[in-house]
Protein backbone atom coordinates (compact mmCIF):
# COMPACT_ATOMS: atom_id res chain seq x y z
CA UNK A 1 0.00 0.00 0.00
CA UNK A 2 1.36 3.41 -0.98
CA UNK A 3 2.28 5.75 1.84
CA UNK A 4 0.77 9.25 2.04
CA UNK A 5 4.26 10.61 1.18
CA UNK A 6 4.68 8.57 -2.02
CA UNK A 7 4.75 10.50 -5.29
CA UNK A 8 1.21 10.66 -6.64
CA UNK A 9 -0.93 12.77 -8.87
CA UNK A 10 -3.34 15.14 -7.14
CA UNK A 11 -6.67 13.43 -6.70
CA UNK A 12 -10.02 15.08 -7.25
CA UNK A 13 -10.48 15.29 -3.48
CA UNK A 14 -7.07 17.02 -3.21
CA UNK A 15 -8.19 19.70 -5.69
CA UNK A 16 -11.49 20.17 -3.86
CA UNK A 17 -9.62 20.42 -0.55
CA UNK A 18 -7.22 23.07 -1.90
CA UNK A 19 -10.09 25.07 -3.40
CA UNK A 20 -11.98 24.96 -0.09
CA UNK A 21 -8.81 26.01 1.77
CA UNK A 22 -8.35 29.12 -0.38
CA UNK A 23 -12.04 30.01 -0.18
CA UNK A 24 -11.50 30.34 3.56
CA UNK A 25 -7.96 31.74 3.63
CA UNK A 26 -8.01 34.15 0.65
CA UNK A 27 -10.54 36.58 2.25
CA UNK A 28 -8.42 36.59 5.42
CA UNK A 29 -5.32 37.44 3.35
CA UNK A 30 -7.25 40.20 1.61
CA UNK A 31 -8.07 41.85 4.94
CA UNK A 32 -4.49 41.34 6.21
CA UNK A 33 -2.85 42.82 3.10
CA UNK A 34 -5.21 45.80 3.12
CA UNK A 35 -4.24 46.58 6.72
CA UNK A 36 -0.52 46.11 6.07
CA UNK A 37 -0.41 48.23 2.89
CA UNK A 38 -3.16 50.73 3.79
CA UNK A 39 -4.68 50.04 0.38
CA UNK A 40 -8.01 49.17 -1.13
CA UNK A 41 -9.17 45.65 -1.86
CA UNK A 42 -8.60 46.12 -5.61
CA UNK A 43 -5.03 47.26 -5.03
CA UNK A 44 -4.03 44.20 -2.99
CA UNK A 45 -6.04 41.70 -5.04
CA UNK A 46 -3.01 40.88 -7.31
CA UNK A 47 -0.96 40.19 -4.18
CA UNK A 48 -3.63 37.79 -2.87
CA UNK A 49 -3.88 36.05 -6.26
CA UNK A 50 -0.10 35.77 -6.41
CA UNK A 51 -0.04 34.20 -2.96
CA UNK A 52 -2.68 31.64 -3.93
CA UNK A 53 -0.84 30.64 -7.12
CA UNK A 54 2.66 30.62 -5.61
CA UNK A 55 1.74 28.74 -2.42
CA UNK A 56 -0.32 26.15 -4.30
CA UNK A 57 2.50 25.52 -6.80
CA UNK A 58 5.06 25.29 -3.98
CA UNK A 59 2.97 22.75 -2.04
CA UNK A 60 2.49 20.72 -5.22
CA UNK A 61 6.27 20.59 -5.78
CA UNK A 62 6.93 19.81 -2.12
CA UNK A 63 4.41 16.99 -1.70
CA UNK A 64 4.58 15.70 -5.25
CA UNK A 65 8.34 15.69 -5.71
CA UNK A 66 10.72 16.71 -2.95
CA UNK A 67 9.13 15.04 0.10
CA UNK A 68 8.75 11.60 -1.57
CA UNK A 69 12.44 11.76 -2.52
CA UNK A 70 13.56 12.72 1.00
CA UNK A 71 11.48 9.95 2.61
CA UNK A 72 12.02 7.32 -0.07
CA UNK A 73 14.89 5.34 -1.50
CA UNK A 74 16.32 8.30 -3.45
CA UNK A 75 17.08 10.32 -0.34
CA UNK A 76 20.43 11.49 -1.71
CA UNK A 77 18.80 13.13 -4.70
CA UNK A 78 16.23 14.72 -2.41
CA UNK A 79 18.95 16.20 -0.19
CA UNK A 80 20.76 17.53 -3.26
CA UNK A 81 17.58 19.20 -4.52
CA UNK A 82 16.62 20.65 -1.12
CA UNK A 83 18.86 23.76 -1.42
CA UNK A 84 17.54 24.31 -4.95
CA UNK A 85 13.96 24.12 -3.67
CA UNK A 86 14.70 26.54 -0.81
CA UNK A 87 16.47 28.96 -3.15
CA UNK A 88 13.72 28.94 -5.76
CA UNK A 89 11.05 29.28 -3.07
CA UNK A 90 12.80 32.29 -1.53
CA UNK A 91 13.47 33.91 -4.89
CA UNK A 92 9.87 33.53 -6.01
CA UNK A 93 8.60 34.97 -2.72
CA UNK A 94 11.14 37.81 -2.91
CA UNK A 95 10.12 38.84 -6.42
CA UNK A 96 6.41 38.48 -5.70
CA UNK A 97 6.32 40.69 -2.62
CA UNK A 98 9.00 43.18 -3.65
CA UNK A 99 9.00 43.60 -7.41
CA UNK A 100 5.35 42.70 -8.02
CA UNK A 101 4.06 45.35 -5.61
CA UNK A 102 6.62 47.93 -6.72
CA UNK A 103 9.12 47.84 -3.84
CA UNK A 104 12.35 46.61 -5.45
CA UNK A 105 15.31 45.78 -3.21
CA UNK A 106 18.76 44.49 -4.03
CA UNK A 107 18.74 40.72 -4.10
CA UNK A 108 21.20 38.83 -1.89
CA UNK A 109 21.67 35.36 -0.41
CA UNK A 110 20.53 36.63 2.98
CA UNK A 111 17.36 38.13 1.58
CA UNK A 112 16.64 34.93 -0.39
CA UNK A 113 17.01 32.84 2.78
CA UNK A 114 14.84 35.21 4.78
CA UNK A 115 12.22 35.16 2.02
CA UNK A 116 12.31 31.32 1.97
CA UNK A 117 11.57 31.24 5.71
CA UNK A 118 8.71 33.70 5.35
CA UNK A 119 7.37 31.75 2.39
CA UNK A 120 7.43 28.53 4.43
CA UNK A 121 5.21 30.22 6.97
CA UNK A 122 2.85 31.20 4.16
CA UNK A 123 2.41 27.76 2.50
CA UNK A 124 3.15 25.65 5.60
CA UNK A 125 -0.43 25.39 6.84
CA UNK A 126 -1.71 24.20 3.45
CA UNK A 127 1.12 21.64 3.22
CA UNK A 128 0.44 20.30 6.72
CA UNK A 129 -3.32 20.06 6.19
CA UNK A 130 -2.98 18.38 2.78
CA UNK A 131 -0.42 15.91 4.16
CA UNK A 132 -2.73 15.10 7.05
CA UNK A 133 -5.62 14.55 4.66
CA UNK A 134 -3.56 12.14 2.55
CA UNK A 135 -2.36 10.33 5.67
CA UNK A 136 -5.88 9.65 6.92
CA UNK A 137 -7.00 8.63 3.43
CA UNK A 138 -4.07 6.20 3.23
CA UNK A 139 -4.96 4.72 6.62
CA UNK A 140 -8.57 4.33 5.52
CA UNK A 141 -7.44 2.57 2.32
CA UNK A 142 -5.31 0.20 4.41
CA UNK A 143 -8.32 -0.71 6.56
CA UNK A 144 -10.57 -1.21 3.53
CA UNK A 145 -7.90 -3.29 1.78
CA UNK A 146 -7.39 -5.45 4.85
CA UNK A 147 -11.13 -6.06 4.94
CA UNK A 148 -11.25 -6.92 1.24
CA UNK A 149 -8.24 -9.22 1.50
CA UNK A 150 -9.72 -10.96 4.54
CA UNK A 151 -12.98 -11.53 2.66
CA UNK A 152 -11.01 -12.79 -0.34
CA UNK A 153 -8.96 -15.19 1.80
CA UNK A 154 -12.12 -16.51 3.45
CA UNK A 155 -13.72 -16.96 0.06
CA UNK A 156 -10.61 -18.75 -1.28
CA UNK A 157 -10.51 -20.97 1.79
CA UNK A 158 -14.19 -21.77 1.37
CA UNK A 159 -13.57 -22.66 -2.27
CA UNK A 160 -10.65 -24.87 -1.32
CA UNK A 161 -12.70 -26.70 1.29
CA UNK A 162 -16.04 -26.62 -0.57
CA UNK A 163 -17.29 -30.21 -0.25
CA UNK A 164 -19.27 -29.94 -3.51
CA UNK A 165 -16.17 -28.87 -5.42
CA UNK A 166 -14.09 -31.65 -3.87
CA UNK A 167 -16.82 -34.28 -4.35
CA UNK A 168 -17.43 -33.37 -7.99
CA UNK A 169 -13.75 -33.47 -8.90
CA UNK A 170 -13.06 -36.64 -6.94
CA UNK A 171 -16.07 -38.26 -8.58
CA UNK A 172 -14.72 -37.33 -12.03
CA UNK A 173 -11.29 -38.62 -11.02
CA UNK A 174 -12.79 -41.92 -9.83
CA UNK A 175 -14.52 -42.40 -13.19
CA UNK A 176 -11.37 -41.55 -15.15
CA UNK A 177 -9.27 -44.03 -13.18
CA UNK A 178 -11.53 -46.84 -14.39
CA UNK A 179 -11.52 -45.56 -17.98
CA UNK A 180 -8.05 -44.21 -18.74
CA UNK A 181 -5.23 -44.18 -16.22
CA UNK A 182 -3.16 -41.68 -18.26
CA UNK A 183 -6.01 -39.14 -18.45
CA UNK A 184 -6.72 -39.70 -14.75
CA UNK A 185 -3.08 -38.95 -13.94
CA UNK A 186 -3.19 -35.71 -15.93
CA UNK A 187 -6.47 -34.75 -14.29
CA UNK A 188 -4.98 -35.34 -10.85
CA UNK A 189 -1.96 -33.21 -11.79
CA UNK A 190 -4.19 -30.29 -12.83
CA UNK A 191 -6.23 -30.71 -9.66
CA UNK A 192 -3.05 -30.54 -7.54
CA UNK A 193 -1.74 -27.54 -9.53
CA UNK A 194 -4.96 -25.66 -8.86
CA UNK A 195 -4.73 -26.10 -5.09
CA UNK A 196 -0.99 -25.42 -5.09
CA UNK A 197 -1.60 -22.12 -6.87
CA UNK A 198 -4.35 -21.08 -4.46
CA UNK A 199 -2.21 -21.88 -1.42
CA UNK A 200 0.97 -20.28 -2.78
CA UNK A 201 -0.67 -17.00 -3.74
CA UNK A 202 -3.42 -16.64 -1.12
CA UNK A 203 -1.51 -13.78 0.61
CA UNK A 204 -0.16 -12.15 -2.59
CA UNK A 205 -1.51 -8.85 -3.89
CA UNK A 206 -0.45 -9.50 -7.49
CA UNK A 207 0.76 -12.35 -9.70
CA UNK A 208 1.98 -12.34 -13.28
CA UNK A 209 -0.59 -12.84 -15.98
CA UNK A 210 1.42 -15.86 -17.13
CA UNK A 211 0.79 -17.58 -13.77
CA UNK A 212 -2.89 -16.69 -13.86
CA UNK A 213 -3.25 -18.08 -17.40
CA UNK A 214 -1.54 -21.32 -16.37
CA UNK A 215 -4.01 -21.59 -13.50
CA UNK A 216 -6.84 -21.01 -15.98
CA UNK A 217 -5.61 -23.85 -18.19
CA UNK A 218 -5.73 -26.28 -15.25
CA UNK A 219 -9.08 -24.96 -14.07
CA UNK A 220 -10.70 -25.18 -17.50
CA UNK A 221 -9.36 -28.73 -17.92
CA UNK A 222 -11.23 -29.76 -14.77
CA UNK A 223 -14.39 -27.98 -15.89
CA UNK A 224 -14.38 -29.66 -19.29
CA UNK A 225 -14.25 -33.09 -17.69
CA UNK A 226 -17.02 -32.13 -15.31
CA UNK A 227 -19.42 -30.41 -17.75
CA UNK A 228 -18.35 -31.99 -21.01
CA UNK A 229 -18.97 -29.72 -24.01
CA UNK A 230 -21.63 -27.62 -22.29
CA UNK A 231 -19.23 -24.68 -22.02
CA UNK A 232 -16.76 -23.57 -24.68
CA UNK A 233 -13.70 -21.62 -23.55
CA UNK A 234 -11.60 -19.49 -25.87
CA UNK A 235 -8.52 -17.42 -24.96
CA UNK A 236 -7.07 -14.79 -27.31
CA UNK A 237 -3.89 -12.81 -26.62
CA UNK A 238 -3.05 -9.62 -28.48
CA UNK A 239 -0.11 -10.06 -30.92
CA UNK A 240 3.28 -9.59 -29.29
CA UNK A 241 1.87 -9.63 -25.76
CA UNK A 242 4.18 -11.04 -23.04
CA UNK A 243 2.07 -12.35 -20.11
CA UNK A 244 5.15 -12.53 -17.87
CA UNK A 245 5.43 -8.71 -17.94
CA UNK A 246 1.84 -8.03 -16.91
CA UNK A 247 0.28 -8.42 -13.47
CA UNK A 248 -3.17 -9.10 -12.09
CA UNK A 249 -4.83 -9.90 -8.78
CA UNK A 250 -4.60 -13.67 -8.09
CA UNK A 251 -7.83 -15.58 -8.61
CA UNK A 252 -9.24 -13.00 -11.04
CA UNK A 253 -9.96 -15.48 -13.82
CA UNK A 254 -11.42 -18.05 -11.44
CA UNK A 255 -13.92 -15.48 -10.15
CA UNK A 256 -14.92 -14.41 -13.68
CA UNK A 257 -15.31 -17.98 -14.99
CA UNK A 258 -17.22 -19.07 -11.87
CA UNK A 259 -19.58 -16.12 -12.30
CA UNK A 260 -20.33 -17.09 -15.91
CA UNK A 261 -21.01 -20.73 -15.00
CA UNK A 262 -23.10 -19.84 -11.96
CA UNK A 263 -25.57 -17.64 -13.80
CA UNK A 264 -25.72 -19.18 -17.28
CA UNK A 265 -26.70 -22.58 -18.65
CA UNK A 266 -25.03 -24.54 -21.41
CA UNK A 267 -25.49 -27.91 -23.04
CA UNK A 268 -23.53 -30.18 -25.35
CA UNK A 269 -25.65 -29.30 -28.39
CA UNK A 270 -25.48 -25.55 -27.81
CA UNK A 271 -22.46 -24.75 -25.61
CA UNK A 272 -22.15 -21.43 -23.84
CA UNK A 273 -19.20 -19.54 -25.34
CA UNK A 274 -16.99 -17.95 -22.70
CA UNK A 275 -14.27 -15.86 -24.32
CA UNK A 276 -11.18 -14.25 -22.80
CA UNK A 277 -9.36 -11.51 -24.69
CA UNK A 278 -6.12 -10.09 -23.31
CA UNK A 279 -4.67 -6.77 -24.47
CA UNK A 280 -1.63 -4.95 -23.06
CA UNK A 281 -3.99 -2.82 -20.91
CA UNK A 282 -6.68 -5.24 -19.75
CA UNK A 283 -8.28 -8.67 -19.85
CA UNK A 284 -11.92 -9.10 -20.79
CA UNK A 285 -14.16 -12.10 -20.11
CA UNK A 286 -17.42 -12.19 -22.07
CA UNK A 287 -20.32 -14.61 -22.37
CA UNK A 288 -23.84 -14.51 -23.86
CA UNK A 289 -26.71 -14.04 -21.44
CA UNK A 290 -28.37 -17.42 -21.01
CA UNK A 291 -29.93 -17.43 -17.51
CA UNK A 292 -30.46 -20.76 -15.78
CA UNK A 293 -34.04 -21.93 -15.23
CA UNK A 294 -33.33 -22.34 -11.52
CA UNK A 295 -32.25 -19.21 -9.71
CA UNK A 296 -28.61 -19.47 -8.53
CA UNK A 297 -27.72 -19.15 -4.88
CA UNK A 298 -27.58 -15.53 -3.72
CA UNK A 299 -24.10 -14.11 -3.97
CA UNK A 300 -22.36 -11.54 -6.13
CA UNK A 301 -19.69 -11.04 -3.49
CA UNK A 302 -16.98 -12.39 -5.79
CA UNK A 303 -17.26 -9.59 -8.35
CA UNK A 304 -17.79 -6.92 -5.69
CA UNK A 305 -14.73 -8.12 -3.82
CA UNK A 306 -12.71 -8.11 -7.05
CA UNK A 307 -13.78 -4.55 -7.82
CA UNK A 308 -12.82 -3.40 -4.33
CA UNK A 309 -9.42 -5.08 -4.45
CA UNK A 310 -8.52 -3.48 -7.79
CA UNK A 311 -9.71 -0.09 -6.57
CA UNK A 312 -7.60 -0.29 -3.43
CA UNK A 313 -4.53 -2.09 -4.80
CA UNK A 314 -4.26 -0.61 -8.26
CA UNK A 315 -6.44 2.50 -8.09
CA UNK A 316 -8.24 1.36 -11.25
CA UNK A 317 -11.83 0.28 -11.84
CA UNK A 318 -13.19 -3.10 -12.94
CA UNK A 319 -15.74 -2.41 -15.69
CA UNK A 320 -18.93 -4.48 -15.94
CA UNK A 321 -21.02 -4.38 -19.13
CA UNK A 322 -24.39 -6.01 -18.57
CA UNK A 323 -26.72 -5.97 -21.59
CA UNK A 324 -29.65 -8.16 -22.59
CA UNK A 325 -27.46 -10.05 -25.05
CA UNK A 326 -24.17 -10.46 -23.22
CA UNK A 327 -22.28 -9.99 -19.98
CA UNK A 328 -18.65 -8.84 -19.93
CA UNK A 329 -16.13 -7.88 -17.27
CA UNK A 330 -12.98 -5.90 -18.11
CA UNK A 331 -10.13 -6.00 -15.59
CA UNK A 332 -7.06 -3.71 -15.81
CA UNK A 333 -3.59 -5.19 -16.18
CA UNK A 334 -0.58 -3.61 -14.53
CA UNK A 335 2.82 -3.26 -16.19
CA UNK A 336 4.42 -2.39 -12.87
CA UNK A 337 3.29 -3.59 -9.45
CA UNK A 338 2.71 -0.72 -6.97
CA UNK A 339 5.49 -0.46 -4.39
CA UNK A 340 8.09 -2.19 -6.58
Amino acid sequence: MDSPFAAQRPSRSDLVFVAAYWLVVAPILLVQYRAENHASAWQVLPEVAGTVVLDTATVALLLGGLLPLLLGRRRGLGLALLPVFVGLSGAAYFYLYDYLIGKPHAISAGRILFAAVQHAQSYGLLAVLLTGKRYFEAQNRVLLLQKAQTESELRALKAQLDPHFLFNNLHVLHMLIGQDAAVAGHYLGCFANLYRYLLRHRDADFVTLAEELQFLDDYVYLLRHRFGAAYAFETTLAPGLDPARLHTVPGTLQILIENALKHNSGDDDDPLAISLFVSPQSLRVRNPQRPKHTRPEPGGTGLRNLQERYRLLAGQPVQIDNSAASFAVTVPLLHQVPGQ
